[in-house]
């Protein structure tokens, strides 16, 4: 049954049928996106509950029941929910906003009526336990310490400047409440909320699908029409008197070196205005961009943005929320007044930002709008929040040329709106001012709300639980609700393997032996860029003196500020191994994106001394990179360098000469919406004539590295809570009569995917704590094999043991074929995943080309693991797992010579 859809006022009326839209007998609203490129899909259900709905003394019940709607359902009892989604490389997650709960799965587009099928089932008859309860408590508290209190400016902006914007309860209280009174919640509170707010017509189901429009409206029938309609609904929210005052809220935290403020202002009513509101998003992001050095008034970088948790995420009352660091000897109530002369500056006539800038920040907050909606995932939550929250899912096409078609004009009323309102400041200032030590330090970063995130479910590990909730009812006993007389019934089974594609994707090689791969994607109308380079000796022994020559490199072009103002984004970056150059831009603007880069590649090293090495420290490293760091040095200095006349020595002072950015051993990517064709025509043009500035390519081999009898062991102390992590690798042979094929399969079925005998071992073996995976890649021209794991300290011998054994014994038995064809699936669908977006895209299709691999590969992967035997499995088990305890490195609080012995 087809319901029409009214729609609010001051919105657009729905266009073109970008999306369908119907409502089904009972109440649930279907949005429907169907035809989508590519062979993924997507479901999302919207439920009209969240922080806003819960009475006083339920503070964090939304977010409860969100996690607790993923452990179980008369279908799929005790947590199945994920038994078939895990295998397929599907993702499923949660998150609780201010007026609504969302639940979101992406899976291969052959999965797609299983996932409609977990969807339903819990829609329809959800399985309470109190010990599933208690075990989702453990889980919240965990997240509230993680994200709100064990962190410095945890509550900032959200939620802390909610208590100071709004007075009524439902909109000021705090979402994640105390988990102290949450453990007062009984399965029997569950129950009711449930019935309270789960009803479908409190619901919106939004797919988005390669399948046909007749094909998808037939499966939603097929397993939603039966949920029973149910009377319950949220209530109306009560609303929000107008503001009648500048409000402060401080709160004082010890860990913090800072002051931090969050400034709120309220928002237009989007459904009344909504070209106000794109008008105040505009504004926001010429705020965030404003920098000391172009004349603004902050002292500091300032973080701008509309709403707590985004753009158009919630009903009216909404913020606009400003939240940056205060300079030392800085208050709130002074970052206040040049907020509000920012305002006053931006609204006054002709002073307003020049036209141009304007149109040139719209043209990118609008490009940037369209990249997050091209991923296949985003879509759906959008269509889906928007039906929800307005009635008009279409605003997840329109909004991008409403923002780039906002005025200077509209811009300088949003920005006098502001200059003459209320607003509310909330600060966390250090507990004691320590001035001797704050004086030397650099302001901490603020936190942006544009990245406030909202509750959601966690994919953690449970820490110690509060006291064990049992209600009034005794433990084990469920409650379940809604039962249909069907009863439990079976997952369907799969549909037909989407096989990927990539019509009309070009490759080729340069004069220079750059390898140049461009794939069209007309998802958002942008594109994609990459660039790959191998650092080579000198760079892989100087990791910081490579960031920095890469921060100079960007400092003497500007090229970072050069894409913005093409409405993209261009980042340099390095993690010691590769240099890359990642952007994006609109399609339009993609010979003025590539010249950028080719100017990248022009650029000499600044000096040969110390002095041209100043500048940022590497970003935050992760432990995984601190390992491959300290592995990368030793292979050098023990093997020298695997390129043909490599250059250097490991005391060699001075960099090689040409630019920092060397096009030998790299792959340059394009995807989006270019003809593949006039890619490599202007990469031949701009790219083809630059020097490789290398004797001759990196080459990732294993030749001529001794085999040990007893591992090297290299221990990095640092501090740990307690767990250790080890990374066990060799060099990968290159020639070992296994095919590639061959060693990706048997890479995933060794430690790839969480049914792989690695982890199947901690299983069986009751690994508490351990964490095992194994991968394949490059370090310092080298291919290898490794092992990463994670394990308590007292566990690190056997740890090491579990995986010398497994590899065994898969070297010495050939897997089954049952074994074999369930890891071959996963490997197919993982595959699929880059297929979600243009920009998931272009990053694994430079992997791909680093890899020496090509097209064929991609496009054949499924069929080429399905050639593979048992027996070679076991073969290139012997030759990549057998011998990856050959060198060790240890990252953790622990001694030295105890892990070598440990080890050895």
């Amino acid at each position: 049954m087809t319901v029409p859809v009214s729609v609010p006022r001051g919105l657009p009326a729905p266009g073109p049928r970008s999306v369908v839209r119907h409502r089904l007998p009972n109440g649930l609203r279907v949005v429907l996106s169907p035809g989508r490129p590519g062979p993924r899909a997507a479901v999302a259900v919207h439920y009209g509950v969240g922080f806003r709905s819960e009475r006083p003394g339920r503070e964090g019940m939304a977010h409860l029941f969100e996690h607790l709607m993923f452990r179980g359902s008369e279908s799929l009892p005790d947590g199945a929910f994920f038994d078939a989604l895990h295998p397929l490389a599907g993702t499923a997650n949660g998150t609780t906003h201010q007026d609504y709960t969302d639940y979101f799965q992406a899976v291969p587009a052959q999965a797609l009526e299983q996932a409609l099928f977990r969807e339903a089932d819990r829609m329809r008859a959800p399985r309470f336990t109190p010990a599933q309860l208690s075990a989702q408590l453990v889980e919240v508290t965990r997240e509230i310490e993680s994200m709100r209190d064990g962190r410095p400016y945890g509550g900032l902006p959200w939620p802390l400047l909610p208590q100071a914007l709004f007075r009524t309860f439902a909109h000021a209280h705090d979402g994640y409440g105390d988990p102290g009174r949450l453990g007062r919640i009984t399965v029997e509170d569950c129950a009711q909320f449930f019935e309270t707010y789960y009803a479908p017509s409190n619901a919106v189901l939004t797919v988005v699908a390669p399948h046909s429009e007749d094909g998808l409206r037939a499966l939603v029938e097929r397993h939603f029409a039966d949920v029973p309609a149910r009377t319950g609904g949220a209530p109306a929210t009560p609303p929000e008197p107008a503001p009648d005052g500048h409000r402060l809220l401080c709160r004082t935290d010890e860990r913090v070196p800072r002051a931090a403020v969050a400034v709120g202002y309220r928002l237009p009513d989007p459904a009344g205005d909504l070209s106000a509101y794109a008008a105040h998003m505009v504004l926001a992001e010429l705020t965030g961009r404003a920098r000391p050095a172009d004349g603004s008034p902050f002292e500091a970088p300032v973080s701008a943005g509309c709403g707590f948790f985004g753009a158009l995420d919630a009903r009216d009352p909404d913020a606009l929320v400003v939240v940056t660091a205060l300079p030392q000897g800085r208050s709130a109530e002074d970052f206040t007044r040049r907020l509000t002369g920012w305002w006053e500056r931006q609204a006054a006539p002709r002073t307003c930002e020049e036209p141009d800038t304007v149109a040139r920040v719209a043209a990118a907050l609008a490009a940037r709008h369209r990249r997050d909606h091209a991923d296949v995932q985003r879509r759906c939550r959008a269509l889906g929040r928007l039906e929800l929250l307005f009635g008009h899912a279409e605003l997840a096409d329109e909004l991008p040329d409403m923002i780039a078609r906002t005025t200077p004009a509209e811009v300088a009323a949003a920005a006098a709106r502001l200059a003459g309102a209320y607003h509310a400041t909330a600060a966390v200032t250090p507990a004691r001012t320590d001035t001797a030590t704050a004086a030397g330090q650099a302001p901490a970063p603020a936190p942006d709300p544009r990245r406030a995130p909202a509750t959601g479910t966690a994919d953690t590990r449970p820490t110690a639980p509060p006291a064990p909730n049992t209600g009034t009812l005794p433990v084990g006993r469920a409650i379940r609700l809604a039962r249909t007389a069907r009863g439990p019934r079976p997952l369907p089974r799969l549909g037909e393997p989407a096989v990927p594609a990539l019509d009309g994707a070009r490759e080729g090689v340069l004069a220079n032996g750059l390898r140049v791969l461009a794939a069209p994607d007309r998802r958002g109308r942008l594109v994609e860029l990459r660039l790959r380079t191998a650092l080579g000796p000198w760079g892989w022994r100087r990791p910081r003196e490579i960031a920095a020559l890469l921060s100079a490199v960007d400092s003497a072009t500007g090229a970072t500020a050069r894409a913005a103002r093409l409405g993209g984004e261009l980042r340099l970056s390095t993690d010691g191994q590769w240099a890359d150059v990642s952007g994006w831009a609109p399609a339009e603007e993609f010979t003025a994106l590539l010249a950028i880069v080719a100017e990248l590649l022009t650029i000499r090293h600044p000096g040969d001394t110390a002095d041209a090495f100043t500048g940022p420290a590497l970003p935050r490293r992760s432990p995984e990179n601190l390992m491959d760091e300290a592995l990368r040095q030793h292979w050098l200095e023990r093997y020298g360098p695997a390129v043909p006349g490599g250059s250097g020595v490991p005391d060699d002072p001075a960099p090689p000469p040409g630019p920092p950015l060397s096009l030998a051993d790299a792959a340059f990517v394009v995807v989006g919406a270019v003809d593949p064709e006039r890619v490599l025509t202007e990469a031949a043009h701009a790219l083809g004539r630059l020097p490789s500035h290398s004797p001759a390519p990196v080459t990732a081999t294993g030749e001529g590295v001794p085999t040990r009898v007893a591992p090297e062991v290299l221990v990095l102390r640092r501090p740990s809570d307690g767990a250790v992590r080890l990374t066990l690798c060799a060099p990968e042979p290159p020639r070992a009569g296994t095919s590639e094929p061959a060693r990706y399969l048997t890479t995933a079925l060794f430690g790839g995917h969480l049914g792989a005998r690695l982890a199947e071992r901690c299983r069986r073996l009751d690994r508490a704590g351990h964490v095992v995976f194994a991968a394949r890649d490059t370090v310092a021209g080298r291919a290898r094999a490794l092992v990463r794991v994670t394990a308590p300290r007292a566990a690190l011998a056997a740890a090491v043991d579990d995986v010398r054994e497994e590899a065994a014994a898969l070297a010495a038995v050939p897997p089954g074929d049952e074994e074999l064809e369930v890891v071959r699936r996963y490997c197919a669908a993982q595959l699929l995943t880059a297929f979600d977006s243009p920009g998931l895209l272009a990053d694994a299709l430079r992997h791909t080309v680093v890899s020496g691999r090509g097209l064929e590969w991609v496009v054949r992967r499924p069929a080429l693991l399905g050639e593979v035997s048992g027996e070679e499995v076991s073969a290139a088990a012997h030759a990549l797992f057998v011998p990856v305890t050959d060198t060790l490195v240890v990252l953790g609080d622990v001694e030295p010579a105890d892990v070598t012995r440990e080890l050895s």
